[in-house]
């Protein structure tokens, strides 16, 4: 994008292939000086009476691979949907000037009308996702925040699926700077594992363990992004299973278990709360209710179902798991640690596992003490994500993905 203070002839070119570096080039467009709008083919080029002070301006859009406009005003568009594959985007068109030190807040409001599809920030290589949501079904207000505003280059809409048609309207669209940047999102780009795994994962029906399923938003990410993959999704509250096992009714691939794993079969007590994220076979750390999300209000305990993760796996016919998610508050270097002929046999692939960094939990894994018993297993790792930090106390928790490389 260019910028600045006298007139410019220019050649625009334009996104037109799936691929976010593939460009034709069109014939010649002009950029007058002082405005924010792009001349388009057989279109009014934006008067200055018409713009505002803005950094994102809806008719200023560029369409990927075989996107079509259905209707401008509110912008309709829709694509035979590839999966990951970009619809639109509108390039970031603040001034460094502006936007430097500051962090950016971007408004949409959204209709989507068929298939799947997400919305985003994006940096600069056009595939790192600074922030992004899944769009659901009808009309919906979308918000995306970027702690620092010089790190998005444009917002995007892609398909989440590759099955059918994605159409998605979009009728306004808008974007201010915010004074901070929150400190929570620091350190780190929001990446998303999902995506990793599926560039690095190839076998043609992966077998993926999410252990700690919880209400199945993971598993669904999972089934989404792995086709093929059988899914067996472990979580030992009742009440939580009996939703999570509801979500998936009719889907084959996703196999729900009610137990949790530990070192040892037999039973447990799990502390149970009113909000289900934070139950655990541990009790809440004395003085961690303020690191948590959410008002800590006890409910009734409950005896879970344990077994041990070479148990589950001989009672399932297991050979191999391409995938193994934990996120069990505290609990996983339990599982862990007695299987370390397990995991030295290459027969886990991935593990993608929660760390706690503060303490919320009366007895807790330390960060430091998981990735070094999957590091002595042959374990390397490969990436973190999902950071959530205290203004006060620093990092919280976050998420790690570790591949086996070799035995030690």
């Amino acid at each position: 994008m260019i910028r600045g203070n006298a007139s410019l002839a220019v050649r625009w070119w334009i996104r037109v292939s799936r691929g976010p570096r593939d460009y034709v080039e069109r014939k010649p467009r002009l950029m007058i000086a002082g405005l924010t709008g792009l001349w388009r083919a057989a279109r009014r080029p934006v008067s200055a009476e018409t713009v505002k002070i803005d950094g994102f301006e809806l008719g200023s859009f560029t369409l990927h691979g075989d996107t079509r406009t259905e209707t401008e005003r509110p912008l309709r568009v829709a694509r035979s949907a590839e999966a990951w594959s970009y619809l639109v985007s509108w390039p970031n068109r603040w001034t460094v000037s502006q936007i430097i030190g500051r962090g950016l807040r971007v408004e949409l409001d959204v209709r989507l009308m068929s298939g799947h599809a997400e919305i985003g920030l994006v940096a600069g290589d056009f595939s790192t996702f600074v922030c992004r949501a899944e769009l659901s079904d009808g009309d919906q207000k979308v918000v995306l925040e970027a702690p620092d505003a010089t790190a998005v280059a444009a917002v995007v809409i892609r398909c989440s699926e590759e099955r059918g048609t994605v159409t998605v309207e979009v009728a306004t669209l808008g974007s201010v700077m915010t004074a901070t940047a929150k400190r929570q999102e620091r350190g780190f780009l929001n990446k998303n594992a999902t995506d990793d795994l599926a560039a690095r994962l190839t076998v043609p029906n992966p077998v993926v363990v999410d252990v700690g399923a919880n209400k199945g938003d993971t598993v669904a990410r999972f089934v989404d992004t792995f086709p093929t993959a059988d899914v067996w999704a472990l979580e030992p509250h009742p009440d939580t299973f009996a939703g999570m096992a509801r979500r998936f009714e009719g889907t084959s691939r996703v196999r729900p278990r009610r137990l949790a794993l530990s070192s040892r079969a037999g039973t447990s007590t799990m502390h149970s709360y009113t909000n289900a994220a934070i139950n655990s076979l541990s009790p809440i750390a004395q003085g961690a209710e303020g690191l948590i999300d959410d008002t800590v209000v006890a409910s009734a305990s409950v005896e879970v179902e344990l077994q041990s993760l070479r148990q589950f796996c001989t009672n399932e016919g297991l050979d191999r798991i391409d995938i193994l998610k934990l996120d069990t508050q505290g609990h996983e270097l339990e599982i862990l640690q007695g299987e370390r002929e397990f995991l030295r046999s290459g027969r886990i692939r991935f593990i993608l596992v929660e760390l706690l960094f503060s303490p919320l939990y009366a007895t807790q894994a330390k960060a430091g003490e998981v990735i070094g018993l999957l590091e002595s297993c042959g374990f390397k790792l490969f990436d973190f994500y999902d950071f959530v930090y205290d203004e006060e106390s620093g990092l919280k928790w976050g998420d790690a993905l570790l591949e086996f490389t070799s035995a030690p």
